[in-house]
């Protein structure tokens, strides 16, 4: 499950740096849509597709709010990577 997470981590920091670059502007909606919507979507996608594969809807839940509380320090990351990036770069 650890391996999962980092690995999901991983994988979103790699796509947003990918994505946004330097631009500082596309840092911070970044950061906003990764620390306050994707968590949700995470959340109840995990909830909904755990709890019914395994029956276990505590277990799934759990599940959900950790993948879902990482992703939304993710996103405070990001938007501190985008307010504290240089103008210059925009």
């Amino acid at each position: 499950m650890i391996l999962i997470l980092a690995a999901y981590i991983a994988l979103l920091s790699f796509a947003v740096h990918k994505f946004a670059g330097k631009n500082r502007e596309k840092w911070i909606n970044a950061g906003f849509l990764t620390a306050f919507v994707l968590p949700l979507v995470v959340f109840f996608l995990l909830l909904n597709i755990l709890g019914i594969l395994t029956g276990a809807g505590m277990g799934s839940a759990a599940a959900g709010l950790l993948f879902g509380a990482a992703t939304c320090i993710t996103g405070f990351v990001f938007l501190y990577i985008g307010y504290t990036a240089n103008p210059g770069h925009s």
